[in-house]
């Protein structure tokens, strides 16, 4: 087939060349929760060569990301005008976090994560076209509760949550020239998590299956996978300036999900105080594994229409154990 020849004095370009590309970033995009959201774009806008991901990572690399996006490695403090000059972003999915080993490194982390997102929050202002960005926070920001905590809830940051809550006052604080969403994904759940360093490691060296205190604290559980689906679903399907929760299916009492890791794998429940919780990881884990934060949406048609990829915890369970067994 004969391509058209360009009239005198006006370049041709072929329909594809017409499409202006609409950049999706994401920060943090080789980070345990960043990773899986350039995975989920990747995999939503495959046949949609007009939407292009800029992935931001910076202490590790992915090589399937770095292959399949815009990859640019940079801390969070150095993103420059000129990678938002030439990759115009539309939407942003924020999952980078300055993060420590100890309180006082999380708390310095955090006085310098708050002036990144500052600076990149005026740079983002400045554009010439509105954007739309997608903050990944998390339920500790809440603090303990024993009924159902709905969006808008007053935070009392507590764990990890007391020092990091200072690096997301930008983004909280809202903007008049940006639409800021903010996410609050429950206890996350998958390969290479919290479960995996709390319940699977140890059970391996003794068999047993760790109950942490009373095993009264309620817990709500959100896999990793369904955690990328509904930060896209919210900027997708997502109300302006709106707080969502993110989790799976209903609470469950930390005693009652130890019993069926335990009966997954075949072993023993052992009861662990908090002095020993405590003695061993230190006061700040302690506080954050022995949390009780049952969440409940105020987005229900929003919930609703996003289909959970695991919506029962059990079926979580026996997914990320089947999947550490084959691979330890």
């Amino acid at each position: 087939m004969l391509r058209p020849l360009p009239l005198r004095g006006i370049p041709y370009f072929s329909p594809m060349q017409l499409i202006s590309p609409k950049y999706l970033w994401v920060l943090g995009a080789t980070g345990y929760v960043g990773k899986h959201v350039v995975f989920e774009l990747l995999e939503r806008f495959k046949d949609d060569p007009s939407t292009q991901i800029v992935a931001v990572g910076y202490q590790s690399i992915h090589e399937e990301i770095m292959e399949r996006t815009h990859f640019l490695m940079m801390p969070l403090g150095e993103i420059g005008q000129k990678w938002l000059d030439k990759y115009p972003p539309s939407v942003v999915f924020h999952c980078a976090r300055m993060a420590g080993s100890t309180d006082r490194k999380r708390f310095r982390a955090a006085r310098k994560g708050e002036g990144a997102n500052r600076r990149l929050k005026e740079l983002l202002e400045a554009l010439p076209h509105p954007v739309k960005l997608v903050y990944c926070s998390g339920t500790l920001m809440y603090g303990n509760h024993t009924s159902a905590v709905l969006e808008g809830t007053e935070e009392r940051p507590i764990a990890y949550a007391r020092a990091y809550e200072r690096a997301e006052r930008p983004w909280k604080e809202g903007s008049l020239k940006m639409d800021i969403r903010i996410a609050y994904p429950a206890w996350i759940f998958g390969p290479e998590s919290w479960f995996e360093a709390f319940y699977l490691r140890p059970f391996k060296a003794t068999g047993a299956v760790a109950q942490i205190g009373s095993g009264d604290a309620m817990m709500n559980l959100v896999h990793i996978r369904d955690v990328a689906g509904q930060l896209l679903h919210i900027a997708l399907h997502g109300e302006p300036g709106e707080r969502y929760n993110l989790y799976g299916g209903e609470a469950v009492r930390q005693g009652d999900f130890a019993e069926a890791v335990a009966s997954t794998l075949g072993g023993e429940v052992r009861v662990m105080t908090e002095k020993e919780l405590v003695n061993h990881y230190g006061k700040t884990i302690a506080e954050a594994l022995t949390s009780s934060i049952p969440l409940d949406t105020k987005h229900g048609d929003w919930k609703a229409r996003y289909s959970l990829k695991f919506p029962d915890w059990r079926t979580m369970v026996e997914d990320v154990v089947a999947n550490y067994l084959r691979n330890s």
